[in-house]
């Protein structure tokens, strides 16, 4: 078996992780098998891992609130990525039931991490964090969160940092940006503006004049691995392309790629055309501790995306 050798000289060779059936999760996991690297996945379910690694990777099925009594073979892992989230769909970021099962469930995953001698423990945030900036996002500044999903982000982060430093293992947290690309089927502004078009219909905005931020998935799962190799403990590191426009600036690239002569709703929905901040996402620091550029920029990644979803599209209308 081959390893990618990271620029300190140091190798990821075993790498768990939670949330391996989300979006995130399953390119993360292709990124590290094309690294060679060893993959063990905790999931709720193993009929929804995707069956194309299943024989690749090592699958225990356990409940968050029965980490402390899984029983895995192996040990001292190189990173552990806690990508699993409760209530990540829209019409559940404000259950604060549902919301307050992440606290158990990120505990229960670092004291599993610490079991297993895991040298570093990498869990993940959301730009929704810091909804109310206005300019490039600084981890240093007080977080702004405007749901109880954001909200309780923060408060994971505050636990486990603490936390992390109680018990002696390296907690790194990273800011994932706006994510698009092939299996995100959630209703965001990338999924709703590709199915509108695709069936030639009109889809209908507020302004889109708020700076924005799309990384293509793929290169955030590149970015969450350069971080297990390369990323300094006990810190915060956002992911992002690094470039920002306009929002309605995506919006007409994802037309003109379909079809320049369809028409777009911008402005058409003045409700949405108040105040809306920006979402930009400061990456100096994933840069300089990873060396990480961007590979696959927002264009290849939207046809990419575009290609997914007229794929999916064209097997629904057969069924």
């Amino acid at each position: 078996m081959s390893y990618i050798t990271c620029r300190k000289g140091k190798s990821v060779r075993k790498v768990i992780l939670t949330g391996a059936t989300g979006f995130v999760g399953k390119w993360l996991i292709k990124t590290l098998l094309e690294a060679d690297v060893d993959v063990t996945v905790i999931v709720r379910n193993k009929n929804r891992v995707d069956a194309k690694v299943l024989d690749k990777i090592h699958i225990y099925e356990c409940e968050y609130y029965n980490y402390q009594t899984l029983e895995i073979a192996v040990q001292k892992y190189d990173v552990f990525f806690h990508l699993a989230w409760e209530g990540v769909a829209s019409k559940d970021k404000d259950n604060l039931d549902i919301q307050k099962t992440n606290i158990d469930m990120s505990v229960n995953a670092l004291l599993l991490a610490k079991r297993l001698e895991c040298e570093k423990f990498i869990a993940t945030g959301t730009v929704a964090e810091y909804a109310y900036c206005e300019r490039i996002m600084d981890f240093s500044q007080k977080q702004t969160p405007n749901d109880i999903y954001a909200a309780m982000k923060v408060s994971v982060y505050n636990i486990l940092n603490v936390l992390s430093r109680k018990i002696g293992i390296h907690f790194i947290w990273t800011v994932l940006p706006s994510t698009f690309g092939e299996g995100r089927n959630n209703d965001n502004i990338i999924t709703y503006t590709i199915t509108k078009l695709l069936k030639g219909e009109k889809p209908l905005y507020g302004d889109l004049e708020q700076l924005w931020d799309f990384l293509y998935v793929k290169e955030v799962a590149r970015a969450l691995w350069l971080i297990g190799e390369n990323g300094n403990g006990d810190k915060i590191y956002g992911i992002g392309s690094g470039q920002y426009r306009q929002l309605k600036d995506y919006i007409y690239t994802i037309r003109d790629i379909i079809n320049p002569d369809l028409e777009l709703g911008i402005g058409e929905l003045p409700q949405m055309s108040h105040k809306a901040y920006s979402s930009c996402v400061g990456i100096y620091d994933l840069m300089k501790d990873t060396n990480f550029q961007v590979e696959i920029g927002f264009e290849q990644g939207i046809k990419n995306t575009i290609k997914y979803y007229k794929n999916e599209m064209e097997k629904s209308d057969k069924r």
